[in-house]
């Protein structure tokens, strides 16, 4: 076999798997949809349960979003809040502890831990049966609890994620508002054919019993969603759950907080790689395979696509086009990054936004591969 035909079988096979990743995938569980929906037995009743919010220094913030929980339809004497403070310095556990006469409950840590130790630690002192988890920054509809809790009157039900809205996805959020309304279609329509892969990490429920084998320094929206599967339970996504957080207008803001996610979610696809075998877990290996480990390989798959398509140039006007392509789209992503005025215009913000979203996965897996630590969460300032 020739250089020639092997830089053409790996042009074509990177050029397949990035279809795949982003659009291929996405338009196979829309046809299986079609054909087999697995339903969700949902019953309008209101099961013992406890809301854990998870705060580090949020003074600015924590009024708003307990006055948010508080206002949430729902029996009174079936919901206790929980606030776990992941060793503030601020005023975050004096504001807290101000509405202690309405039932709120505040767990104040000695010493900063990360977000999941926390969560870790007001799930033990949880006293239901259903655990909702929510973010300081994130606020929710007036009767998303009530939806939510509703999907666990049926008994294959393990793991619950609420819909993410961005409130102000439309003024400059730089492709963000875009990716997460892909990332919730695609996140119903797996709900709809088999289970969600991962949940919402600022707006899920999940049974307690679940979070028995709690790991204090992984992301529980994503391991969570596994262990329910492995254990027979399907974890799905209610879309009238709905959860808002602001988006930030500078992409850089975002940078390290999508490394940060990245990096949790290979340590645990790492942990829990067994997950990734067809033979043993079938459909929802290859959902795995699809939605998590094929996203973080994207990199790679440009990369490939780039060298290959420069090593092709002389074979044909296909090549030559398709380069042409490639150098146009990333020029238009680096005159974005370095004119800021371009960024919030379409067809530059969008390559923008590709690139630095994937460059953050190449700097997730330096730093998986290091094993830098990133269980000590700072809140992204919205």
């Amino acid at each position: 076999m020739s250089l020639v035909t092997i830089m053409i079988i790996v042009f074509w096979l990177a050029l397949f798997l990035l279809f795949w990743t982003y659009i291929g995938y996405l338009a196979v569980l829309k046809i299986v949809s079609i054909f087999n929906v697995k339903k969700v037995i949902k019953q309008d009743y209101f099961p013992g349960t406890s809301f854990i919010i998870t705060a580090y220094n949020e003074e600015k913030r924590i009024a708003k979003k307990i006055e948010n929980s508080l206002a949430l339809s729902c029996p009174g004497d079936k919901l206790e809040i929980i606030v776990v403070s992941d060793g503030s310095t601020d005023r975050t556990n004096d504001i807290v502890r101000s509405y202690e006469n309405e039932s709120v409950r505040l767990l104040a840590l000695p010493q900063r831990k990360g977000k999941h130790y926390s969560q870790g630690r007001g799930i033990r002192l949880a006293e239901n049966d259903i655990i909702v988890l929510s973010d300081a920054t994130t606020f929710l509809k007036n009767n998303a609890l009530e939806k939510i809790v509703r999907n666990f009157a049926d008994a294959e039900v393990g793991c619950v994620s609420g819909l993410d809205r961005i409130i102000n996805a439309g003024s400059g959020t730089y492709g963000e508002g875009a990716y997460v309304r892909y990332e919730m279609k695609l996140r119903s329509l797996e709900s709809a054919v088999n289970s969600l892969v991962g949940v919402s990490g600022c707006f899920f429920a999940v049974r307690k019993h679940l979070c028995e084998n709690w790991i204090d320094n992984m992301s529980s929206d994503f391991y969570l969603p596994i262990i329910s599967y492995m254990q027979g339970y399907r974890a799905v996504q209610d879309d009238e759950a709905v959860g808002y957080y602001e988006s930030l207008d500078d992409p850089r803001d975002e940078f390290t907080r999508k490394v940060r996610t990245v990096v949790h979610g290979l340590e645990v696809l790492s942990r829990f790689r067994g997950i990734l075998n067809p033979v043993k877990y079938g459909y929802f290996s290859l959902q795995m395979i699809s939605h998590k480990l094929s996203r973080w390989l994207v990199p790679l798959y440009l990369v490939l696509i780039f060298v290959t398509n420069i090593m092709l140039l002389d074979h044909g006007i296909f090549f030559s086009a398709t380069m042409t392509l490639q150098v146009i789209f990333y020029g238009l992503a680096l005159a974005a990054f370095l004119v800021k005025d371009l960024e919030n215009i379409f067809i530059f913000k969008m390559p923008l936004f590709f690139v630095m979203v994937n460059y953050s996965i190449v700097i997730a897996w330096r730093d998986f591969i290091t094993s830098k630590n990133f269980v000590l969460w700072e809140p992204t300032k919205r």
